[in-house]
């Protein structure tokens, strides 16, 4: 692993419960239905696929078990073993340490579609933002689909005040300057960003944008109240709500995770 927050990464990843983020909770859920819904949206017959930074392979392996030539990739030793494990016995599908700084193991133009659905969280530096924008480009064919999630940078805001474990003004304090433009740095574990200073990281690359929406609405806020309740039934109908929103810019601010769709030129 070359990327210089390796420690970062060991003392979060080794420490969370990554195999069951998208499972055990609601927020975590939607998020996956909803970036499953849009992989799916763009996917053909064919296509290989590779995914960076591919946690514990929960994308992955459920794109290998419909059929797809899967790649994946991920720096954290601890996240990959138990990736290959959760492999085991599917034959389409190959897992490589790795970062998302350096795809140099793949050629250029290898790949129909490219995930990058975790790295951003935990780049801190423009250069190295771009850097791994850039990879992902180059290993992407032309025309293929490449999809970049990141977090915004007010959810922090928005968690911790439903939450309650730390002072809202504190969290505005960390993340922020003094006139109020994102902070991004290593001790934060994860980064945000503004969702127009995100897309500016694309500017002038060889990246047409197709699409950006909100992978988990409101629901992580809302999950979080001591009082909250959504039955299994209300969930599904969420679901139809959210797919038909997540678009809405307007929404967007809200969520916590989000999905920066695109293709190749």
């Amino acid at each position: 692993m070359k990327n210089k927050n390796e420690k970062i990464l060991k003392s979060i990843y080794d420490k969370a419960d990554e195999d069951t983020r998208l499972t055990r909770s609601l927020h975590g859920q939607l998020e996956f239905f909803t970036t499953m819904h849009y992989i799916q949206k763009y996917l053909k017959s064919n296509m290989k696929i590779l995914e960076v930074g591919a946690g514990t392979g929960r994308y992955s392996i459920s794109l290998a078990k419909e059929g797809y030539n899967v790649t994946a990739v991920e720096p954290v030793r601890s996240n990959l073993k138990v990736l290959k494990e959760n492999a085991k016995g599917i034959i389409n599908i190959k897992a490589y340490q790795g970062d998302a700084l350096d795809l140099s193991k793949f050629e250029d133009n290898s790949f129909d579609m490219v995930l990058v659905l975790g790295p951003l969280y935990h780049l801190y530096d423009e250069k190295e933002q771009k850097q791994a924008i850039n990879e992902a480009l180059r290993v992407c064919t032309k025309n293929g689909i490449l999809m970049f999630a990141f977090i915004s940078i007010h959810s922090f805001i928005y968690d911790c005040g439903m939450e309650g474990y730390r002072s809202i003004v504190d969290e505005i304090k960390e993340n922020f300057t003094e006139d109020f433009k994102p902070r991004q740095f290593p001790e934060q574990g994860f980064t945000g960003f503004e969702i127009e200073d995100f897309k500016k990281l694309f500017k002038n690359l060889a990246f047409k944008p197709l699409n950006l929406v909100s992978t988990d609405s409101i629901m992580s806020i809302e999950e979080d109240r001591k009082n909250f309740k959504m039955t299994d039934e209300e969930f599904e109908f969420f679901k139809k709500y959210h797919l038909a929103t997540c678009e809405n810019p307007t929404l967007q601010g809200l969520a916590s995770h989000l999905l920066y769709i695109g293709k190749k030129k």
